[in-house]
């Protein structure tokens, strides 16, 4: 139980109690474990290159406080390769990006685990079921912001046989003025719930979820269905906008995937529409697997946006964002 438990509050987060985990030390009690990876992403747009490349290492502790009781404390962090900006200006390595993940920690027992810090918002279980392919795709669900991977979280996640059910609230952030001496928030608070539930002995798992953010709202449903090496699954999402005065937005998200040997097709198509369209893609990838832990991908993102159509405010995206991208990745996991 408390083993589900850890993965569930930190699935988004490739969390170290996976299969390629890396244990540290385990000893009275109290264990670290690590696991990460290192990316190689070459990715082509309008016949020019940029490097994508990441590495990204997790470290979750934990410690056994009795028997039904335990701590545990997770961070990740993602580091770049790339030395130029998007301008194309040359920059030193002092400059490469480091990115904060996830940082958080919590207490946990047979009913459940509570966690508080910067981790995924309850969608993300959901928009996992879509969200497959090794870089592409996951380009219509548009979570809440709140929704999605936030600090300032506080959150439960349970597991009860085939039920997994999450809760947060995302606090307002404090802000400080010393010229006129108040302490105020920045209104940015909401809350979210969400639950899957797996249907094992026919291979469908089943998600819904709901969250808000002031006064908008969003509900997302999903789907999926194993069938030995074949995978389906679909997603819709709903935004309400009613306190940013937007158009509501409606997402639809389809993935498939089938596993030859140690070859794996995967396709997903994305579409989100306001008045005009918001997302419109058609991604293809091919993995090879010459072990579990080491792939090799080609992913080619067909992009049937128009210069005219918008982003969820409304602003036209411009020529930039019309044109097809694809990527060439090898990936060591550990």
């Amino acid at each position: 139980m408390k083993k589900t438990l850890i993965a569930l509050a930190v699935a988004g987060a490739a969390v170290a109690t996976g299969v390629n985990a890396g244990e540290l030390y385990n000893q009275d009690g109290t264990s670290l474990t690590m696991k990460g990876r290192v990316e190689a992403i070459l990715s082509l747009k309008d016949g020019d290159a940029s490097d994508e490349s990441r590495t990204r290492l997790g470290f979750l502790g934990k410690q056994e406080i009795n028997d039904n009781l335990y701590g545990l404390g997770y961070f990740e962090g993602q580091f770049t390769s790339d030395d130029g900006d998007s301008a194309g200006n040359v920059k030193n390595d002092k400059d490469s990006e480091v990115q904060n993940r996830y940082t958080y920690a919590g207490l946990g027992g047979t009913y459940g685990l509570v966690t508080y810090g910067k981790q995924d918002g309850v969608l993300t279980p959901l928009s996992d079921f879509t969200d497959i392919m090794s870089y592409h795709g996951d380009n219509a669900v548009k979570k809440l912001t709140v929704l999605d991977r936030a600090d300032n979280q506080l959150k439960y996640a349970g597991s009860f046989d085939n039920l997994n059910v999450f809760a947060e609230y995302r606090f307002a952030d404090r802000v400080e003025d010393n010229t006129a001496n108040t302490i105020d928030n920045n209104d940015q608070d909401g809350y979210g719930l969400s639950a899957t539930y797996a249907l094992a002995d026919i291979g469908v798992d089943l998600g819904l979820g709901y969250g808000a953010q002031n006064d908008d709202n969003q509900i997302v449903a999903t789907v999926a269905y194993t069938l030995n090496d074949l995978y389906l699954s679909a997603l819709y999402s709903h935004i309400d906008f009613d306190a940013a005065g937007a158009d509501d937005y409606d997402g639809y998200e389809l993935a498939a995937s089938y596993t030859i040997d140690k070859t794996k097709l995967i396709a997903t198509y994305n579409y989100g529409e306001t008045d005009k369209d918001v997302a419109n893609y058609l991604a293809l990838e091919v993995a090879y697997y010459f072990q579990p832990n080491f792939r090799s991908y080609v992913s080619y993102n067909i992009n049937m946006l128009d210069k005219d159509d918008v982003d969820l405010a409304g602003s036209p995206i411009g020529d930039n964002a019309t044109e097809d991208d694809m990527v060439v990745g090898l990936r060591y996991d550990f």
